[in-house]
């Protein structure tokens, strides 16, 4: 599994990082045009990512204009399977969430600040990992 973790605060990759790189191979990208770079990338290398994690609000680009570029160049390369969208955001008002799932037919919508335990479930909902043990 191949994750690209798309935000503008280095925090936020580094915490993301350090949780998801025990599941997949985590790139990261800064802003917009580095992510599109990476996940053509990616696609031409046939080594698309199972998951994308993009912040909404970037410099330049936001993250549902990139989204909407993602989609296009994932629909020219056809792939066998779409990656999963997981939106994070401080934005929490329904014209974002609304793009966010509609537009960029995101599976995931996490607010910020971002916590270990929430982020784990999403991603055992979504089928990206196993979910952890309950605690007995």
């Amino acid at each position: 599994m191949r994750f690209l973790i798309v935000d503008d605060d280095e925090s936020i990759i580094l915490f993301l990082r350090t949780f998801l790189s025990a599941y997949a191979e985590c790139l990261t990208a800064c802003d917009g045009m580095e992510a599109l770079t990476a996940f053509e990338a990616a696609l031409e290398e046939d080594r698309p990512f199972t998951a994308v994690f993009m912040d909404i609000l970037m410099p330049g680009m936001d993250g549902n204009e990139v989204v909407q570029a993602l989609r296009r160049i994932e629909d020219a390369h056809n792939p066998a399977e779409r990656f999963k969208l997981i939106m994070i955001s401080v934005l929490t008002d329904t014209k974002n969430v609304s793009e966010s799932f509609f537009h960029g037919r995101a599976e995931a919508y996490l607010p910020k600040p971002l916590r270990r335990e929430t982020l784990l479930a999403e991603l055992a909902k979504l089928g990206l990992i196993t979910p952890p043990p309950l605690s007995q």
